[in-house]
């Protein structure tokens, strides 16, 4: 009996499956939907204005693009990676990264394009992580690459890039930390330190623990310049003068090159603009293995996780055989919905709907205004159910529509504005030629257009 028991409830459990979506993975229900495509819509307009080209890369792809190893790798482990076999037996997983897919794009399809490469990109990476807090196993990111430009100008652009977008987005209060991971890579090789102990220093100066540092560089045959450079890293964060501090006697070639990079990325953007946004951060040593100069990740208010984040990779190209000097940025647009949530102003414009009902024989006109009206660049919804004005009108009020239109088969139209809670009647003649008029913008619909001018010989805005 207890085995029948136990079968019978597996069995309900199997079949309940289908109500639900796997563990990291999200619906997303039409209003956050429009939300989530204004935030993309708007970074990507500002990625464009900048020169950059959209281009997408498979969903999945073979496991080896992401596995490839080496110190040039991804730096995701293939616990993290969903996989699957195809009809032939051969490894694929859902790409956990954009950027190492633009990478293999760049390195095998555009051998005949001019560079500098600028592309950008929107789409959904799936990582099997746990999923605590806002952490998922599907996210949506956007960004950009900038393939075939070594220059730190090319860095500040893939900077300015992103702080221009964010802007766009009504965020103001943000900062955007740049790092140097040459400038740790130069420390680390002058110090003579094997690859164990640079991950116990990398892991001393991310918890800045200044003892345990010490503790790994008393017994080294350094500078004492050099070993107090070291035990400061965790605290040289700042603008101008954490450089200035951290050129220090007998510094290495590697490291002080580093250092006149991140000067000049630093001045350029200050020269632009942004100086309030940004700060230096030589402390900064995530993904180290993945970058190889520059790095930069940007926080604001609500968020406590990066809302985008980037950096030079050099390598990575060459991985797919083609060696390129990249600089990239991703926004996780996830992160910045919920950042718009938690600020006080409204980042996203809605448009006024107006919700269309047709009357007995009157389809012909119906669909004729809403043609007009959508053409114009207003959001029209025709009542579809077979029901009263009366019960159209109480969707009307619950989906937020701010005008209902009453279209009738002679022509008249009755006009209900629920903002002014009044009601125009006209006729569809008068009302499609407000379209048509050259110095009149207001149609009394309730929203905001523009007069066709599409010279269509299908359109009606001109009849």
């Amino acid at each position: 009996m207890c085995a029948f028991l136990w079968a019978e409830r597996m069995l309900y459990n199997m079949a309940d499956w289908k109500l639900h979506t796997p563990i990291g993975m999200t619906d997303i229900l039409p209003e956050e939907c429009a939300k989530k495509k204004e935030v993309e819509s708007t970074i990507w307009s500002v990625f464009a204005s900048f020169g950059y080209q959209e281009t997408e890369t498979p969903t999945f792809e073979y496991y080896d693009v992401f596995s490839g190893g080496g110190k040039f790798s991804t730096g995701l482990s293939q616990e993290s990676m969903i996989k699957f076999f195809d009809e032939h037996g051969r490894i694929l997983t859902l790409r956990p990264d954009i950027t190492t897919s633009i990478a293999r794009l760049a390195a095998t399809k555009t051998e005949k394009l001019p560079l500098p490469l600028r592309f950008c990109y929107t789409g959904n990476v799936f990582r099997a992580e746990q999923t605590q807090g806002v952490r998922q196993r599907e996210f949506t990111q956007a960004g950009i690459e900038l393939l075939g430009a070594g220059a730190p100008t090319a860095d500040a652009e893939v900077i300015a890039a992103a702080i221009e977008a964010i802007l766009a987005l009504g965020i103001e209060e943000f900062h955007m930390e740049i790092g140097q991971v040459a400038f740790f890579n130069g420390l680390v090789e002058q110090a003579g330190l094997d690859a164990e102990s640079i991950e116990k220093l990398r892991e001393r100066i991310d918890s800045k623990d200044r003892f345990g540092i010490r503790e790994l560089t008393e017994s080294l045959e350094l500078e004492e310049q050099i070993k107090d450079l070291m035990m400061e890293l965790p605290y040289l964060f700042g603008g101008q003068e954490v450089i200035e501090k951290a050129r220090v006697q007998g510094l290495n070639p590697i490291s002080s090159a580093a250092l006149d990079n991140i000067e000049k990325i630093y001045s350029l953007l200050s020269a632009y603009g942004f100086e309030k946004f940004i700060s230096i951060d030589l402390g900064m040593l995530q993904s180290i293995d993945y970058y190889t100069g520059s790095i930069f990740k940007c926080y604001t208010h609500g968020v406590g996780f990066p809302i985008c984040a980037g950096g030079r990779y050099d390598r990575l190209v060459s991985q797919f055989g083609r060696n390129l000097e990249a600089v990239g940025v991703a926004f996780g647009i996830n992160r910045i919905l919920s950042a718009l949530r938690h600020t006080e102003a409204e980042h996203t414009h809605k448009v006024s709907k107006t919700l269309l009902y047709t009357e007995k024989d009157a389809d012909a006109v119906s669909y004729e205004l809403a043609f007009n009206l959508r053409i114009n660049g207003c959001l029209v919804e025709q009542y579809l159910l077979d029901e009263t004005y009366q019960t159209a009108e109480a969707y009307a009020k619950e989906i937020g529509a701010e005008i209902m239109i009453r279209a009738f088969a002679d022509g008249k139209l009755l006009i209900k504005d629920f903002i002014r809670n009044e009601i125009v009647e006209t006729n569809v003649v008068d009302f499609i030629g407000y379209y048509a008029g050259e110095d009149d913008d207001d149609c009394g619909c309730g929203h905001e257009h523009h007069h066709c001018d599409c010279n269509d010989e299908h359109c009606h805005c001109h009849e």
